[in-house]
């Protein structure tokens, strides 16, 4: 018993001593922890604060880049407009039977518009080639008179286009509200479809795959005037491989995925030859204003009070022309008073015959100052000096061995010659008949011009192409069409070898 007692007072010594260790310890946890969490919030502070450090930095330099990329693409288009302002400065100075803007390196083939102190800044204007040219892309513009114009095809047969059926023409001229099928309700897809079951082997040059693969899905567009090629995907039987053929990105070259069969876009037939389409035949829009070379109102035949010029015409032709009018007889052309006679009762009633006295010399004259109607716009004419032999067989009057003739002679003919339509009557390729009945259809002016141009910097790379069509017929030159085509790629192997080919002369 003695030695239980201090062993009680012991522990009442010992144990308040293990609770204040207890709650000391527990304290010291506790401020551990507390500085634990201070130093952990410290830490997300500082990571928080350099994600917004680093976004901010990104930002700023996206910015930068972004505003960068915008500045040389803002340059790009603006080189390329120059090259489009050029074009109408060299297609409004044109003159009949010159076609030197057809294709002219050294005014639209690696022309410096300007050096920001990164660049310089050159603009390229080219044309894609056709099948009948042996030339890739020419450096110059394309005339849309040597083309059918859909909006008037007059009596050009259409059929005489490579793939365009009977039944296509028919569509077509339903389509622009033309002929006298325009308001018939029928709709030719029937047609078409039996034509294309009935059609040669897949494999036949005449034929383009998927040809037909459309058809059922294409939308009938309301009749009415075309506003572009494209407005034809509209209508019964077109597609846009007729229209285009294999060049998917619009450049005139055989790229590798133009010629590989079905294996890439678009599908080919794989024969190193690049299709152009039916395309490169048609237009939608060419004219010309019904004036002199002068830029006077042309003198209307057919119309009783117009006066009649005397010089450099013999004198015969006033009377030829008064005995007309007396007899009420509407000319069609001024091409047809070539070598013409009329009927006619003199003073006493006895009739004579009153010829024109118009012969090959004074042919060219006549057609210059003359017209049969008053409309201010000669539409749909086809350029005998620029249009292929293929475009020329479409019209009256013109066989395919015809058309190859005048393509073959207007080759050796200068310019002051080819000026006027007259040259066919002159160089004897047609008969005054046979002149007659072409001379309607047919011009030597062009007034309306296509073309792609591409605006670029060296070094950096950065380019837009644009599609352009321009229309120089007005008193003042204007863009009717431009359409940004960058999308489909670059034109041209690689923008930062377009100064070195043009330095050395390659081609593109």
């Amino acid at each position: 018993r003695r030695h239980e007692q201090p062993l009680l007072i012991g522990a009442d010594i010992v144990k308040p001593h293990v609770d204040i260790l207890r709650r000391q310890r527990r304290r010291g946890l506790r401020r551990g922890l507390r500085r634990g969490f201070v130093l952990l919030a410290v830490l997300v502070f500082v990571m928080l604060l350099s994600m917004v450090t680093v976004s901010l930095l990104f930002r700023s330099r996206a910015e930068e880049t972004a505003a960068s990329a915008s500045a040389g693409a803002e340059q790009a288009w603006a080189a390329a407009l120059s090259g489009v302002e050029e074009a109408l400065r060299a297609a409004a100075a044109a003159v009949p039977g010159n076609d030197t803007w057809a294709d002219d390196p050294a005014a639209f083939r690696g022309r410096l518009v300007t050096e920001d102190g990164a660049d310089r800044w050159y603009f390229t204007v080219f044309s894609p080639g056709d099948s009948s040219s042996p030339v890739e892309i020419r450096h110059g513009l394309t005339d849309e008179a040597r083309r059918i114009d859909l909006n008037h095809i007059g009596a050009a047969d259409l059929a005489k286009i490579p793939r365009m059926t009977p039944a296509m023409a028919q569509a077509l001229r339903q389509a622009v509200g033309i002929g006298p099928d325009a308001a018939d309700p029928v709709d030719p897809l029937a047609t078409i479809r039996d034509e294309a079951a009935g059609r040669a082997d897949p494999g036949d040059d005449d034929v383009i795959p998927a040809t037909v693969s459309t058809i059922d899905v294409v939308p009938v567009r309301t009749a009415g005037p075309l506003t572009s090629l494209d407005d034809l995907l509209g209508v019964p039987g077109f597609n846009w491989s007729l229209l285009h053929g294999e060049d998917a990105n619009l450049n005139g070259r055989l790229d590798p995925n133009e010629n590989d069969g079905d294996e890439q876009f678009p599908p080919d037939n794989k024969d190193n030859r690049l299709d152009h389409g039916m395309g490169q035949y048609l237009t939608v829009g060419s004219y010309e204003r019904n004036r002199t070379r002068a830029g006077r109102p042309k003198i209307d035949l057919n119309d009783p009070s117009a006066p009649l010029p005397e010089a450099g015409l013999p004198a015969s032709f006033t009377n030829y022309v008064a005995a007309l009018r007396a007899a009420k007889v509407k000319l069609r052309h001024p091409a047809e008073v070539l070598e013409a006679s009329v009927r006619s009762k003199d003073g006493q009633g006895k009739e004579t015959e009153v010829a024109s006295g118009i012969t090959k010399e004074e042919l060219p004259l006549v057609l210059d100052l003359f017209t049969t109607d008053a409309k201010e716009r000669r539409e749909g004419l086809v350029n005998i000096g620029t249009a292929d032999a293929l475009v020329l067989a479409t019209l009256p009057g013109i066989d395919p061995a015809l058309a190859e003739t005048i393509v073959s002679t207007r080759g050796g003919l200068g310019a002051d010659r080819r000026a006027t339509i007259a040259w066919l009557f002159q160089e004897g390729v047609v008969d005054a008949a046979r002149f007659k009945t072409i001379a309607p259809h047919i011009t030597t002016g062009s007034y309306q011009f296509s073309f792609h141009v591409i605006g670029y910097g060296v070094p950096s790379g950065r380019y837009r192409v644009l599609d352009a069509t321009i229309d120089v017929a007005g008193d003042v030159p204007r863009v009717t069409r431009l359409r940004d085509i960058t999308r489909l790629g670059l034109p041209f192997k690689r923008v930062g070898d377009v100064l070195e080919e043009a330095r050395s002369g390659a081609s593109l």
